[in-house]
């Protein structure tokens, strides 16, 4: 018998209260597993090489009444989140003895993963609350394993962190040479692919993010004008070097605001995140005063979730952005974080506000 040590989520945090490690998620070393003759029922076995925090799984920490575009953790079972892992056995079509997968996958060091879910080819016309949902993210085979680039690549750029950026950038920003994009929260994983895509594309880029290591971060990515926000006011820095023609937030709030302030008529903004408020009480949200710009300079705002954009670009992701990445035409930053018993402490660390991290904190479980 093997050890199979787990991430447990152990009781639901309050809604504005980030989760205590030990109290709400907890390691279980406490089970093993046989390998050789675990029954798979049809399904294959996987062994955990990589997990990747990111901040939708706070939301599945929800209470299960809240509707939200995930399904939330249940009590006292292992909790899910994106992953790297290598296939270990299989009865499942498809699915072959070292392969490496990547998507969904519970938070575990091995898996008897019970199907490739075939909602991942989902049109954007058939979502439906419920029925279209981060869940549809699931394993799915590395397309290029042996790539020149390690495999905590598929934790970041080249995988939810990436695929959020692109996606946004191309079904949404749409940005052209010469326009000014504003990104909030621009040293996160996220943040900084969309710095880097906007470059390609001839824009200029103002970022903010909440140090000065972050900012010197998004300068080495190409970003025009970074700033620290903590010390000085979105307001007054989009006022120095606005306006512009498009904003990509990941943390709603003043940023916003601002923004709304700067942007040109007939400008877009795509909401990726509201990470200012997540964690607040409805009576400490920051309140817009800007609204009524939104109307009179015929803003359009489109909030939006990767799955529903998947079929329209996945192609082309997979096509441009490991290309990209080889030619050294893209970069992005990973703090490793070695052993899934810090699983706990690294997840949490990556929801505070104003950490120091630059780029996608990646949990290492085994190297192979």
């Amino acid at each position: 018998m093997t050890s199979n040590p787990r991430i447990l989520f152990k009781k639901r945090p309050n809604a504005h209260e980030l989760p205590v490690v030990g109290e709400h998620i907890v390691i279980d070393s406490s089970t093993t597993i046989d390998l050789d003759r675990v029954p798979l029922t049809g399904g294959f076995l996987t062994k955990t090489l990589i997990l990747s925090p990111e901040p939708a799984m706070r939301e599945r920490m929800r209470d299960p009444s809240v509707t939200s575009y995930t399904t939330t953790y249940k009590l006292g079972a292992p909790i899910t989140g994106f992953g790297v892992v290598v296939v270990l056995r299989s009865e499942k079509e498809g699915v072959t003895v070292g392969d490496y997968m990547y998507g969904l996958t519970v938070w575990e060091a091995y898996t008897v993963q019970p199907y490739i879910d075939s909602r991942v080819n989902f049109k954007p016309e058939e979502w439906a609350p419920g029925t279209f949902d981060m869940d549809s993210l699931a394993l799915q085979v590395v397309p290029n394993p042996n790539g020149n680039y390690s495999l905590t690549k598929y934790a970041s750029i080249l995988g939810t962190p990436g695929l959020t950026a692109f996606v946004g950038f191309e079904g949404i920003i749409k940005g052209k040479e010469g326009e000014t994009i504003f990104v909030s929260s621009g040293a996160s994983a996220v943040g900084s692919m969309v710095i880097q895509l906007a470059k390609l594309k001839g824009l200029k880029v103002i970022a903010s993010a909440g140090s000065d290591t972050k900012v010197e971060y998004m300068r080495g990515l190409g970003t025009d004008f970074p700033f620290n926000y903590k010390k000085e006011s979105y307001g007054s820095f989009l006022a120095k070097h606005g306006p512009i023609n498009s904003f990509w937030d990941n943390v709603g709030g003043e940023a916003l605001d601002a923004a709304l302030e700067a942007l040109l008529p007939l400008s877009c903004i795509a909401i990726c995140g509201t990470s200012s408020t997540d964690i607040l009480p409805p009576s400490e949200h920051y309140r817009l005063k800007n609204a009524h710009l939104i109307m009179k300079k015929r803003i359009t705002i489109r909030g939006f979730i990767v799955p529903e954009l998947i079929p329209q670009f996945i192609g082309k992701f997979f096509a441009d952005i490991p290309a990209l990445l080889v030619e050294g035409k893209l970069k992005s930053e990973e703090f490793v974080i070695d052993g899934i018993e810090n699983g706990p402490k690294t997840f949490i660390d990556m929801l505070k506000s104003g950490h120091e991290v630059a780029g996608k904190l990646v949990i290492v479980v085994a190297k192979e």
